[in-house]
């Protein structure tokens, strides 16, 4: 008897050292983020963070430089490894990388905005779909004693000012912008030289940022980097691969329900996809309304695809292509997400994975370090 007892009390410790380990991890979480939350909040409110988000943008053309060169090198490391002059493969590399942007921009970009063009000549033709079957499901209940016409006059013009504000103020928008963003344009081209001439000498680049770092950081800063580098490029090589497969299936099922302008909808599928678990509903929702209003056979179509696309997302091709990069918990993702949303809007939640799982590193590195978690277990 005392011999199980002790067995029992065992795993009953063990238990309940596991139980308040995960506490510990939440509260610390909890803790980070309330603290990142607060420090965002006070730089918006002192308008720092409009100071920086102006520098942001006029630097811009250097930062798309340094990611440019960041996401090209391993390309240039094959061709030096392979005996090929420095200069001669960032050439060969950035020439592949332009062709690439160039057949990318000529196949797709007047598909798109044609079918942005085509949904909008059609939004008349759906709003009247939605309004005759609003009418008939109302119809149907004149026979009792409520009377709803107060109420389905206000739902038709809810529906009409949405959709057309929608309209005009994002489609059309979008189409302008796409044939007008000569700024945004020329930043890029900016930027791409920036990138190659970053290239050219990207070890001399990288040894003098190190230059700046005190010598006995040298080795704390270079492990870092090198987490940081590793989780950052697995993470955008991935979610890149994981995108372009969610936009191929999106497609083939868009094309297979007959819904109107398939490759618009699937791209949006796709970089909606950019945001961990709210951005497949955000991609999908719109598509299966218009679907529904084409035909039910086409939103039924439409909502099949989307599912089966997200399942085959969720559960095999983003644990395989994307793996555990950032190796964040569902919590504290959801809790990043909310956050970043809040002061940021959907670019805040693209970045909040990436941004959340450096903080990790970070912390993870100091406390490999200087033991913080274990102070705190033994306090």
């Amino acid at each position: 008897m005392d011999n199980k007892e002790k067995k029992i009390d065992t795993k009953t410790l063990n238990e309940l050292i596991r139980s308040g380990s995960i506490l510990l991890k939440i509260t610390l979480t909890m803790m980070i983020l309330s603290i990142a939350a607060v420090v965002i909040y006070l730089l918006d409110k002192t308008n720092i963070l409009g100071i920086v988000g102006n520098i942001f943008g006029i630097l811009s053309p250097l930062f798309i430089g340094l990611i440019i060169a960041w996401l090209l090198e391993p390309g240039i490391n094959y061709f030096v490894k392979n005996k090929v002059g420095r200069k001669l493969a960032t050439a060969v590399v950035y020439v592949i990388f332009i062709f690439l942007v160039i057949l990318i921009i000529a196949l797709i970009v007047p598909e798109f905005v044609s079918q942005v063009n085509e949904l909008i000549t059609k939004i008349p033709s759906m709003l009247n779909s939605i309004n005759v079957f609003i009418n008939e499901t109302f119809s149907k209940f004149n026979s009792t004693d409520f009377d709803l016409t107060t109420l389905k006059d206000n739902l038709i013009d809810t529906i009409n000012e949405s959709v057309n504000n929608f309209a005009t103020d994002n489609l059309a928008g979008l189409v302008s912008k796409l044939e007008s963003s000569l700024k945004v344009i020329s930043n890029i081209v900016l930027g791409l030289l920036i990138g190659f001439y970053l290239s050219l000498d990207y070890k001399k680049v990288t040894k003098n940022i190190n230059m700046i770092v005190p010598n006995k950081y040298c080795d704390d800063v270079s492990k870092i980097k090198k987490s940081l580098n590793d989780m950052l490029r697995n993470y955008v090589n991935g979610t890149l691969l994981s995108c372009l497969s969610v936009m191929i299936l999106s497609l083939i099922g868009f094309l297979i329900s007959g819904v109107s302008s398939p490759l618009l909808f699937a791209i949006f599928c796709a970089i909606t996809n950019l945001i961990p678990y709210f951005g497949p509903y955000i991609g999908g929702i719109p598509v299966v309304i218009v679907g529904f209003v084409i035909n039910p056979l086409v939103g039924v179509g439409c909502l099949i695809t989307v599912v089966v696309v997200q399942f085959l997302e969720g559960n095999i091709l983003n644990p395989i292509i994307v793996g555990k990069a950032t190796s964040l918990h569902p919590i504290t993702m959801m809790l990043s997400l909310l956050v970043f949303e809040y002061f940021f809007g959907i670019l805040g939640m693209l970045l909040a994975a990436p941004i959340v799982a450096t903080i990790k590193i970070i912390c993870l590195f100091f406390d490999e370090k200087y033991h913080f978690f274990n102070k705190i277990k033994e306090s």
